[in-house]
């Protein structure tokens, strides 16, 4: 357990509360109303996805912090609720799912990060490949940035990063 909150597999029926999660994460970055309503429908979770082996919650009892999926070589979702940012909890989240891709047989987890999150990505060794398409009725050129994340988890050292367990001379 990591202070008051512990990762563990999402519950069935809180499919309700991982949605709300998500769209108060998306929203905490100042996305316009109508950016949210256009984009909220895509944004719920099916219960499905909470019976998925490789999605994973981080909770403080009955309130959920963060959740996180990833499907084969892909990171679907990650989300921190906006009062439990800078806990570590994205992190932490994210190290799980590297831990099962790379026990998958996984090199790499490929993303498309929302573009207030590409700081964090880095932070965590990723890399922008290319861009993704998402359009909208208020920016049609929108894109969104693909990453490349290294499932061995890397850290910043000079001159570039290094694997999490070496020294960084």
């Amino acid at each position: 357990m990591q202070g008051s909150w512990h990762i563990r597999r999402p519950r069935p029926g809180e499919w309700r509360a991982v949605s709300r999660l998500v769209l108060r994460s998306k929203a905490f970055w100042g996305y316009s109303e109508r950016f949210m309503a256009h984009f909220a429908p895509g944004m719920r979770v099916p219960p499905r996805t909470l019976a998925r082996a490789d999605c994973l919650v981080a909770a403080r009892g009955r309130r959920l912090l963060g959740y996180g999926v990833r499907r084969g070589g892909r990171l679907d979702d990650l989300f921190v609720a906006p009062e439990a940012m800078g806990r570590g909890i994205g992190r932490t989240l994210l190290d799980r799912l590297r831990r099962h891709a790379r026990a998958a047989g996984h090199a790499m987890l490929v993303l498309d990060a929302d573009p207030f999150a590409v700081g964090f990505y880095r932070r965590q060794g990723a890399r922008i490949v290319g861009w993704t398409p998402s359009p909208w009725p208020g920016d049609p050129s929108r894109r969104l940035p693909r990453m490349r994340l290294p499932v061995r988890r890397t850290v910043p050292c000079r001159g570039g990063y290094s694997a999490a367990s070496a020294s960084c001379g």
